[in-house]
């Protein structure tokens, strides 16, 4: 199964993750930025996962059903690297974060491939083995996107503080 999202999702507090023909698949709402929490829901109106954000880390869990099923946390020290603790098992992400282009595994096997296309507008793509329980693989994508863009936020503001006094005082600092 294919399902595609604006590459804009993160800016706004509502949008709809759709199957590969284009069809609304899941209504996803709230901001980890903000509010530390979005919900899945189906086409009935059903909340059927959600993703919070740890306070303390750039961790985050992922309940499906009301039941806490995962944790997705960084490893690695460039961010090449997503490890998924779950009640499904264990899952790797690796792979290019920024240039949407990676992948999930479980046990070495690949369940997901994530994509960018480029088109009038351009969408990431993810696409799942079959079998796969694609709201957790979702959520799953939306933690690493987010965790991603914590991490780049964190990384540009300590770029600024020690470029800027690098530049200032003539030192060469990165």
């Amino acid at each position: 199964m294919r399902y595609a999202m604006s590459n804009k999702w993160s800016l706004t507090e509502h949008f709809v993750i759709t199957d590969d023909s284009g069809d609304p698949r899941f209504d996803v709402r709230g901001n980890l930025g903000l509010t530390q929490r979005l919900t899945f829901r189906d086409q009935s109106g059903r909340e059927v996962a959600e993703i919070r954000k740890h306070l303390t880390t750039t961790a985050h869990d992922i309940s499906i059903g009301g039941q806490r099923v995962a944790e997705v946390r960084h490893t690695g020290f460039f961010g090449e690297h997503y490890e998924i603790d779950s009640s499904f098992g264990q899952l790797t992400a690796k792979g290019s974060f920024t240039g949407w282009d990676y992948r999930i595994s479980q046990g070495g096997q690949v369940v997901a491939t994530i994509s960018r296309e480029f088109a009038f507008r351009e969408k990431f793509l993810v696409d799942m083995a079959d079998g796969g329980n694609d709201i957790f693989i979702l959520a799953i994508v939306l933690a690493i996107d987010s965790i991603h863009d914590e991490r780049r936020e964190r990384e540009r503001d300590d770029r600024g503080i020690v470029g800027g006094l690098g530049g200032a005082i003539g030192g060469n600092f990165p």
